[in-house]
């Protein structure tokens, strides 16, 4: 689980190997529209709480490489097929997932 707001690493490539350059431009890219996304995404969740966002998810709505956008969103913590964020305190947020407030009617 990774803490709000996320912060993506980059390809800091700077040899002269074009192919590489290239291959680095188009990462960085790609990870900062990631890491845009991701954020303004986790911006609407209220406060005390943790979800996941799946890469295949995150590829389709910003129309890019599921290949390229799974390293991207892998980088970031580890998660095989996305990444669980958290936003706020974990210790309020497990109890209001483990206690949800009832609905009064």
């Amino acid at each position: 689980m990774v803490k709000y707001p996320i912060r993506v690493a980059h390809d800091y490539y700077r040899g002269r190997d074009l192919r590489r350059v290239r291959k680095a431009t188009e990462f960085n890219r790609v990870a900062a529209r990631v890491e845009t996304h991701i954020n303004s995404a986790v911006a609407d969740w209220p406060d005390d709480t943790f979800d996941s966002l799946s890469s295949g998810m995150i590829a389709l709505d910003l129309g890019e490489d599921d290949k390229l956008v799974h390293e991207i969103v892998f980088s970031i913590d580890c998660g095989h097929n996305g990444v669980t964020i958290l936003k706020g305190d974990y210790e309020r947020a497990m109890e209001k997932r483990l206690n949800p407030a009832k609905p009064t009617a």
